[in-house]
């Protein structure tokens, strides 16, 4: 049975123990659901992650509140307006539950915001954007920017664009926490089968990525050229782009070398550090400063 009294605080409860109410404790205690935020119908999740279970969903929320908390300069209860660019149906944003600041997020897919704001509405502010479309907030807004999963499928073009974006919004000093695919990545995608598969990309364009990484050091592999939203889709990255003509939104899988972003992030924020593989092994947490 788990001491309720622990983790009423949520996100202001000691971490540990509040991952673990939200992974365990939860669910095996009378009245613990109720201190907990809302977790999407497994339907939507299979939608946006591939996972099947709610809680898998849960997990991999919790693992990547933990690992960005260990890159974070501080507690991530210590920022006062957080920025969340792709929050999808909340997998970090539930997770914030109990934050006294303000905790804003955007997304491509109405569905995603029209969940986030039905279920987290009470303390995360949710707004769709278009593609390529600048952000809704005025300039030097949040102290702190997380991204995860989000320029880790971009084409270059729309990386610097977002990247210039997140430095206009960001105040000056504001942390950024941006994952990409780095080194370890795309050797996991080179010795894995079973990273092969999910990638889902052709076992060519890994090599011709690798060639890339020395320089320029920037590899955007286009996923599904030719879907369109009048097939049925076959994989939760196809009902992704379901809701997207082809020329709307540009999905694949992109990789990023270290040098790549001190050579032209560096242009816009000062690079604190990169960690490497931090979520799941396979995932880089980019730790960047904003200027001012």
């Amino acid at each position: 049975m788990f001491d309720l009294d622990k983790v009423r605080g949520g996100i202001n409860s000691d971490m540990e123990d509040w991952l673990e109410f939200n992974l365990n404790g939860a669910f095996t205690t009378p009245g613990g659901l109720d201190l907990i935020s809302p977790l999407p119908s497994e339907e939507l999740i299979a939608w946006v992650s591939g996972l099947t279970k709610q809680h898998h969903f849960a997990k991999s929320g919790c693992d990547i509140f933990r690992a960005l908390s260990l890159s974070s300069p501080k507690p991530l209860n210590q920022y006062t307006a957080v920025f969340d660019f792709g929050i999808g149906v909340g997998r970090l944003a539930r997770l914030f539950k109990g934050f006294n600041g303000t905790y804003s997020g955007v997304d491509v897919d109405k569905r995603h915001i029209d969940w986030v704001q039905s279920a987290l509405g009470s303390y995360v502010h949710a707004r769709t954007i278009k593609p390529r479309a600048y952000l809704p907030f005025d300039g030097a807004t949040f102290d702190c920017i997380i991204s995860v999963s989000v320029f880790t499928h971009m084409n270059e073009s729309d990386q610097l664009f977002y990247i210039k974006e997140l430095a206009r919004v960001a105040q000056p000093g504001a942390t950024l926490m941006l994952t990409t695919h780095g080194e370890r990545a795309l050797v996991r995608v080179e010795q894995e089968a079973e990273i092969q598969t999910l990638m889902n990309i052709p076992i060519e364009s890994v090599a011709i990525t690798r060639e890339l990484f020395p320089t320029p050091g920037y590899s955007f592999v286009r996923q599904y050229d030719h879907f369109t939203p009048v097939e049925k889709p076959k994989s939760f990255l196809q009902k992704l782009l379901s809701g997207f003509k082809n020329t709307d939104y540009q999905y694949g899988i992109t990789f990023i070398s270290e040098d790549y972003i001190r050579r032209v992030w560096g242009q816009y924020f000062d690079i604190v550090r990169i960690d490497p593989a931090a979520i799941h092994d396979f995932q880089d947490i980019v730790i960047l400063k904003a200027r001012g």
